[in-house]
């Protein structure tokens, strides 16, 4: 079958036979053509769209991963003072113990009326007489 062209003269119809003029033949190959370049655009465009898509949520979770590792490290400073502070009154503690226990070893001794405790060693004996305090100025 020869192609149809603008340029030569239009064969006569058939009877019956319905005749296409050319003008509509080279319509239909212009939209023909013309989506086919817009599909071909609108793939390109959502491949993009998909890459960019995927670069920012890689981007996001690494922002999200840096902030735990700032609370990370922010929870471990707070445990490490919380145990320092632990510690501290821990220490105190057993300060308080050993201080309330020779208060009451010291009470026990003046209710007994034991007389004077013995001085650890190293230390030099206290006279039993108390200097009187000198008076208070105005």
């Amino acid at each position: 079958m020869p192609v149809a062209s603008a340029s030569e003269p239009r064969p006569e119809p058939f009877e019956g036979e319905i005749v296409i003029p050319a003008w509509l033949v080279w319509l239909q190959l212009g939209l023909s053509t013309t989506l086919a370049v817009l599909f071909v655009v609108m793939l390109v465009k959502t491949r993009q769209q998909s890459v960019s898509i995927q670069q920012l949520q890689d981007k996001i979770a690494g922002i999200e991963n840096s902030r735990a590792l700032d609370r990370t490290t922010a929870i471990e400073d707070q445990l490490r003072t919380t145990a320092e502070r632990l510690q501290a009154l821990e220490r105190m503690g057993a300060q308080i113990s050993g201080l309330a226990t020779e208060n009451s070893r010291l009470r026990q001794e003046l209710q007994g009326g034991e007389g004077p405790a013995p001085r650890p060693s190293g230390q030099p004996p206290v006279d039993d007489a108390i200097a009187p305090l000198p008076p208070i100025k105005p």
